[in-house]
C-alpha cells in the first residue's frame, strides 16, 4: 500500500503545542480555506508537486513532495508569528510523521522559500513557505 504525507503532517503539526494552541487545535487543513474556518490563525497545506525516486530496478519507494503551507491570520503578525512556529517546527526535521496508517518517514525536510500576501476578498494576511520534504512511499 502506498503511502502519502498529508495526514502525517497535520497530525505532525498538532502535536506542537505551540502550534496547537494558534490553530485552536483544529485549525490546519488540505488545499483551501474553508470558509467559516476563522476567527483564529489557521494553517492550509498543499502538495504542489512530488518526484518519485527510481532505480535501475524500479521505484526506490522514497519521494520528495513540494509541501507549500500557508498562514492565515486577521493580522500580518499573527500570520508570520504562526508561519515561524511552523518553519520552526518542520525546516531540518527527520523522523516519523503520524501514527498507526498515516505513520511516514521522514528523510529530511528543507524550507524553500517564502512570501506574504493580503487577500482582500477574505480580509486576511497570508504567509506562504514551501517545504521540500523526502519521505517514504512504500
Amino acid at each position: 500500500m502506498l503511502k502519502e504525507i498529508r495526514a502525517g503532517l497535520r497530525a505532525f503539526l498538532l502535536a506542537d503545542s505551540a502550534i496547537a494552541a494558534e490553530v485552536g487545535g483544529e485549525r490546519i487543513h488540505g488545499v483551501k480555506l474553508p470558509a467559516g474556518t476563522l476567527p483564529g490563525p489557521t494553517i492550509v497545506y498543499h502538495q504542489i508537486s512530488e518526484d518519485t525516486d527510481r532505480t535501475l530496478d524500479g521505484p526506490s519507494g522514497l519521494v520528495i513532495s513540494r509541501m507549500q503551507l500557508d498562514a492565515w491570520a486577521e493580522t500580518s503578525d499573527d500570520a508570520h508569528r504562526l508561519g515561524l512556529l511552523v518553519k520552526e517546527r518542520l525546516d531540518g526535521y527527520r523522523g516519523p510523521m503520524g501514527s498507526g496508517v498515516s505513520l511516514v518517514q521522514v528523510q529530511g525536510v528543507f524550507s524553500e522559500d517564502a512570501r506574504a500576501d493580503y487577500d482582500s476578498s477574505a480580509n486576511l494576511h497570508r504567509v506562504s513557505r514551501d517545504y521540500f520534504m523526502s519521505h517514504e512511499e512504500r
